[in-house]
């Protein structure tokens, strides 16, 4: 739960309280609302969502999050102060012990206290820290104006018409610059390597390597090896030392594609690279420090794994701070005929087709109406083809190989309505009992369908569903 609690402060940026405890929220809003605007939330998610939102300087952070959240105060720590330079987080805790401590101080908690502190000291504490994160924000170099989308080069290969893409790619840029953990999501072909390219093209990171590493294509008993590295003699055929992935991709990102067919032991070792930023080879029992983002990336229902047990939560709460659903092709408006324009210059350059002109009126048409079942992939093989083989000036629809279509056939208008209707019906079904099952509450729905809170708002905005009705 999030809330923007009433303010009579003196301030203008806002102190932000985590805890799962209404009474300890209640007993700190009334302490610091005279002096400043007052954000608070009860769980890790809603947490990052409120801190990515309003950009608090200063927070009050709980150890213990509660029984329902893996993570502590101490993960939202190394989120915030990786999101934000000049954030300043404090942990407050009814006992810490030494290992704790030192993890905050090594992530650069401004101070660590005891929740039975005395409120004039704790006033005292959160006033230096808030003077101090606000004069190191005055003092940085103002960033340059957003690019347009448009024009921004590292943006250059997603092309788009799309009001939906087109607001996936504003938070992109604004997620781009930290390192934060990525997960995406959508069916297959599209384009999530693509996306995952344009983050990292994107960050400061943009000089280091780019490391995809598809999961789901290597051996199950080589993949390991693979990640992170073997020592020589390790297991049969280990003639020689050898750097896995993650090692490769210090200083820059590693893309997890099909990230849901690790296996969950190999999960469980994914984890601590995430938690700590170390590796170790197969073999060895020498740790190396990494400084490595991490994208990921599946086309599977990832909430659904999850309750069947093929998929840990923590590991699903680490991957996806920041979460992306890319829509599929069919659901791009506009974008079929812009894409497929584009696919048609390039290919017509690659393979020195010059004397072709464009699609044919009918050709278009069918493009138009084609449901596009293997997305961007698919459209882009089939105009490949198309320049390979056409003979005249004019792209025809047996050239794409796909046969303008009679009646009521699939590709065509009134049945694609229809299957579009089907859709809504099932997406809407699915939300109303993932609403029941979660008794209305929108964090657990999220995680049930695999999905973010923002895209679940959305959802019940979309189709009119009222939350507070399913909490009876």
């Amino acid at each position: 739960m999030t809330s923007n609690l009433p303010s009579l402060s003196e301030h203008n940026d806002p102190i932000f309280i985590v805890d799962d405890d209404p009474v300890v929220v209640k007993q700190l809003y009334w302490l610091f609302k005279e002096e400043y605007p007052v954000l608070s939330a009860s769980t890790y998610r809603d947490a990052i969502d409120l801190f990515l939102k309003e950009k608090p300087p200063v927070a009050i952070l709980d150890l213990s999050l509660g029984k329902n959240d893996n993570q502590s105060g101490i993960d939202l720590l190394r989120l915030f102060s990786e999101a934000d330079p000049h954030f300043h987080g404090i942990i407050l805790s009814g006992s810490i012990d030494r290992p704790q401590a030192l993890e905050a101080v090594r992530l650069g908690a401004y101070d660590l206290l005891d929740k039975s502190i005395d409120p004039d000291e704790l006033k005292r504490v959160v006033g230096r820290a808030y003077n101090r994160a606000l004069l190191g924000r005055a003092t940085q170099k103002p960033r340059p104006e957003e690019p347009d989308l448009q024009t921004d080069i590292p943006f250059a290969n997603i092309v788009t018409q799309s009001s939906k893409m087109k607001e996936m790619l504003r938070l992109l840029q604004k997620i781009s610059t930290t390192d934060v953990s990525v997960l995406i999501t959508g069916e297959s072909g599209t384009g999530k390597e693509l996306f995952a390219r344009a983050c990292h093209d994107r960050s400061h990171r943009k000089n280091g390597p780019f490391v995809a590493i598809n999961c789901g294509a290597i051996p199950e008993n080589l993949l390991e090896s693979e990640l992170f590295g073997h020592e020589k003699g390790s297991f049969t055929g280990a003639s020689e030392s050898r750097a896995g992935k993650f090692e490769s991709a210090n200083h820059g990102t590693i893309f997890l594609d099909e990230v849901a067919e690790l296996h969950i032991d190999l999960q469980v070792k994914l984890l601590r690279v995430l938690q700590d930023k170390i590796v170790e080879r197969v073999g060895s029992r020498t740790r190396k420090q990494l400084d490595v983002r991490i994208i990921a990336a599946t086309n599977q229902p990832l909430g659904k794994l999850m309750t069947q047990g093929r998929f840990r939560e923590d590991l699903y709460y680490r991957l996806s701070v920041m979460g992306f659903i890319l829509p599929p092709l069919r659901e791009r408006e506009g974008d079929v005929p812009v894409l497929a324009q584009y696919f048609l210059e390039r290919f017509k350059t690659e393979y020195q087709k010059h004397h072709l002109i464009d699609f044919s009126r009918e050709c278009l048409d069918v493009i138009k109406r084609y449901e596009w079942p293997g997305n961007i992939r698919e459209l882009e093989n089939r105009i490949q083809r198309a320049v390979i083989v056409a003979s005249g000036k004019w792209i025809t629809p047996a050239d794409i190989d796909i046969e303008p279509q009679v009646g009521n056939g699939p590709s065509f208008p009134s049945s694609f309505m229809n299957l579009q209707d089907a859709r809504e019906d099932a997406e809407k079904k699915m939300l109303r009992e993932a609403f029941e099952q979660a008794r209305g509450n929108i964090s657990q729905v999220a995680r049930i369908i695999g999905t973010s809170r923002p895209t679940v708002h959305a959802l019940v905005k979309k189709h009119g569903l009222t939350p507070g009705h399913f909490k009876e």
